[in-house]
């Protein structure tokens, strides 16, 4: 595993990218409202800036496909199956975010389901759902098979508050509340901050991991 540690801190490259893709998204779209309008409507077909916003997506996919492939090969090699369990569909999600997301960008009014955006609705549902399947299988593993209690009971706490979150996503819809930009980003900014406080914990051996190295 040595070999592969320079892939540890590519999760807070990842992140950095993933924030500035956000807010210069935001910035340079004068008319753009955060509070009503989902993320991705940054980079949908035809967007302002969406070229230069999916460059820095890029960088992202790229920087979070490799950092969680290193988390993969190190449960691997260190830790029980239901860790690695929860890595693998933790890969699956940056597998489905990066390519889906890619392949079916929202197009047109997003409000019409086409093949495209329904495609873009269904990378949504796997993403969700892994995500948060994923973070409670590691936090429990941390838990109980690897025996570092306070690790785990931040990966539960993040699931948690995903998942939780996540859940205003259909409500807001549903009771028309037109705030889908904020649900959103409710979620996706915890996950964020979790990669980037996972990374950095495996980059640095913090103490919270250093009793399994």
């Amino acid at each position: 595993m040595k070999g592969l540690n320079w892939l540890m801190p590519l999760g807070m490259v990842s992140v950095v990218a993933y924030v500035l893709h956000v807010f210069l998204g935001q910035h340079l779209w004068k008319t753009y409202d955060p509070i009503t309008t989902d993320i991705s409507s940054l980079t949908a077909v035809d967007a302002p800036n969406a070229e230069l916003l999916n460059a820095i997506l890029l960088v992202y996919g790229l920087c979070f496909l490799l950092f969680v492939v290193g988390m993969v090969v190190k449960s691997v090699e260190k830790y029980h199956w239901l860790t690695r369990i929860g890595y693998l569909l933790f890969l699956v999600m940056a597998i489905t975010t990066v390519v889906g997301y890619k392949l079916f960008p929202l197009t047109g009014d997003k409000t019409e389901m086409n093949f495209q955006n329904m495609m873009h609705i269904i990378v949504t549902i796997i993403v969700v759902f892994t995500t948060i399947s994923a973070l409670f299988l590691i936090g429990f593993g941390y838990l109980k098979q690897e025996k570092l209690p306070t690790f785990g009971k931040i990966c539960i706490a993040t699931a948690t508050l995903i998942t939780l979150f996540g859940a205003l996503n259909p409500i807001g819809m549903a009771q028309g509340w037109n705030i889908l930009g904020l649900t959103e980003r409710m979620v996706i900014f915890p996950l964020q901050a979790f990669v980037f406080f996972l990374s950095y914990i495996y980059t640095t051996n913090n103490k919270l991991i250093v009793s399994d190295e």
